[in-house]
């Protein structure tokens, strides 16, 4: 099954990485967002099945903020990919059922691991 992926990043280059990942193991990336204002904007206009959310965003904003938002408004789970997965980081997003972390900096063959199993998750 091809997945309808949300990317929630702000370095343009590892957004940008990620989404030849994705695209390149068959699903689709809808946006890429760089804080949660946009994530909230694109999630509105295309429901994504699910989200590939950084922690720490631009100008100091919150991917578990985010995360918090997509998945109370519209159900929505996420992949975290971050340097900042500590235990504290990873019980605050428990709540939000997600799907999956990927420690920065990743492999790829991680994330498309990760991807693979969020795919039968939310399938």
């Amino acid at each position: 099954m091809a997945a309808t992926v949300l990317i929630v990043e702000d370095q343009m280059l590892i957004a940008w990485h990620l989404s030849d990942l994705i695209e390149g193991a068959g699903h689709r990336v809808l946006s890429i967002a760089r804080n949660p204002a946009e994530a909230m904007e694109a999630a509105a206009r295309q429901r994504p099945d699910f989200a590939l959310m950084d922690i720490r965003l631009h100008g100091g904003t919150s991917g578990l903020e985010a995360a918090r938002m997509l998945f109370e408004c519209w159900g929505v789970r996420s992949i975290y990919i971050s340097a900042n997965l500590d235990p504290a980081t990873r019980a605050e997003a428990e709540p939000l059922q997600p799907l999956g972390f990927v420690g920065k900096p990743f492999l790829p063959a991680d994330v498309l691991d990760a991807v693979e199993r969020a795919v039968k998750a939310v399938g």
